[in-house]
């Protein structure tokens, strides 16, 4: 096995699953931030930084919604798969899920549930995907939004977050990193759930959709 592929398979059996793809959903941001992409995102021929108004109305605006409703409609796949042992055809309780999450019709005599590799390595654990989508928001926006590429940010990140892998627990170092920030949530990532468990704060999440759908209007 090669060397870098063991030292993942380390990180992935230590850490939570529900907090395994945070740091990369985070990461998603600065990808699609105008700071960071003129500085690499430039014409193979003639050296032209990308336009600013090309990347505002890219396809994380555009489709931000319908990307919030396919994974919650994957989630709740996984979560019925692996509950309580259903007892319609699979091929009927993913219809009625699609009805119910999304806003597009199923298309009767299609098996997509049979290709979705997620049911077996993810199990009843994709819903960890959208939890990642409220870490990562609460993240940028309390720390990273202002200035993304400052070094008192990316050292916060390293630090507070990402060196300690799975060596801590991850509601510890989410909220370690943002806590005390003020505002309704009193600055938190991560709260204790009614009847054990831990949910995220979903304030930043519904703030950034809102914006979205603002700007989004303001294109149109």
């Amino acid at each position: 096995m090669r060397l870098d592929m063991l030292f993942i398979r380390c990180f992935q059996e230590r850490i939570t699953k529900t907090f395994l793809v945070a740091p990369s959903t985070l990461f998603e941001y600065y990808s699609l931030d105008y700071r960071v992409l003129r500085r690499f995102a430039k014409h193979n021929s003639t050296g032209e930084i990308i336009p600013e108004e090309l990347v505002m109305q890219g396809a994380r605006k555009m489709f931000a919604a319908t990307d919030l409703q396919r994974q919650n409609f994957y989630a709740a796949v996984g979560q019925t798969f692996f509950g309580e042992q259903p007892t319609p055809p699979t091929s009927i309780i993913v219809a009625d899920l699609k009805r119910e999450y999304t806003s597009w019709k199923h298309v009767e005599g299609t098996h997509w549930h049979t290709r979705y590799n997620h049911l077996v390595n993810y199990g009843a654990g994709y819903y960890s995907y959208l939890y990642a989508k409220c870490f990562a928001a609460t993240i940028w926006l309390k720390l990273c939004e202002e200035d993304p590429l400052s070094l008192a940010t990316g050292s916060a990140l390293r630090l507070k977050l990402l060196q300690y892998g799975g060596a801590k627990e991850a509601a510890d170092l989410l909220n370690g990193l943002v806590g005390g920030g003020g505002g309704g949530d009193g600055g938190i990532i991560v709260r204790d759930c009614d009847g054990g468990g831990k949910v995220p704060h979903t304030t930043c999440l519904c703030t950034e959709m809102n914006t979205l759908r603002n700007q989004l209007m303001n294109v149109v």
